[in-house]
């Protein structure tokens, strides 16, 4: 489930409601938005700001908004939360 909060985590939420995005699908609307998602070579998961969660299954996208640390919401893919990440303030 998406944190709601935010307003990327209200938008992720409506789009998790109806299914996930595969790895392609997500990077396919990326190119579509024209939008970039950032990459970061000693990530783990290879997206700035994406991590793994403890459930083997789920992305967690984070970004820091002044001091605080928010989180964007729980995705299937680590595309899909960099794509998350790329839609909001801090990613443009």
């Amino acid at each position: 489930m998406c944190v709601a909060q935010p307003p990327e985590g209200q938008a992720a939420a409506a789009r998790e409601a109806s299914a996930p995005m595969t790895s392609e699908q997500a990077l396919q609307q990326a190119r579509a938005e024209g939008l970039t998602l950032l990459v970061r070579a000693e990530s783990k998961t290879g997206y700035f700001n994406v991590y793994k969660t403890n459930k083997s299954t789920h992305y967690m996208a984070q970004v820091s908004r002044g001091s605080k640390s928010v989180g964007l919401g729980y995705f299937a893919t680590a595309e899909e939360a960099a794509l998350c990440i790329a839609r909001s303030p801090e990613g443009q």
